[in-house]
């Protein structure tokens, strides 16, 4: 992979390593969402029962995310483009259902109240972008064969 990839993979991975532990919707953090959860849904009511409090952390949403961020890291640092595109599939994956799963309970309410929910949730923007620069790193790699590179002749 180029130089520029790497960089943008650990990035990517950092991005996801601390978003895990911030807020990303309502003041609620990964390490207190469920992993059930996003099998089963989240329970009807208020958005505050989505959190789950004294949750084990390998019971964690934070789990897959933080999955995500040292595959991100060990692709950036061992120039490998199958660990990069998992550690990418996992996090989008992982996200895509967290928020799936979230506007099929909350949708209505996580709109009608979303300055107060979605404001300074700083999770949110760093999980979402870390993931996004990641698949554009991917993408990039995937584009760019070890062959294809500019030579100084």
């Amino acid at each position: 992979m180029r130089s520029f990839v790497d960089l943008g993979l650990f990035l990517a991975a950092v991005a996801l390593g601390i978003g895990s532990v911030l807020p990303v919707v309502g003041g609620i953090r990964p390490t207190e969402i469920p992993l059930s959860a996003l099998r089963d849904g989240f329970p009807e009511g208020d958005l505050a029962g989505v959190a789950v409090p004294g949750l084990p952390l390998y019971e964690s949403l934070a789990v897959p995310l933080v999955v995500a961020a040292i595959l991100l890291l060990a692709a950036a640092l061992f120039d490998s483009v199958a660990v990069g595109w998992a550690g990418t599939l996992i996090g989008v994956a992982t996200a895509a259902v967290f928020w799936t799963r979230l506007f099929q309970t909350h949708g209505e309410y996580v709109e009608l109240n979303r300055s107060t929910t979605l404001t300074n949730q700083n999770g949110t923007v760093l999980l979402l972008s870390g993931t996004l620069v990641a698949l554009l790193c991917c993408l990039i790699a995937l584009r760019r064969s070890p062959t294809s590179a500019a030579s100084l002749d």
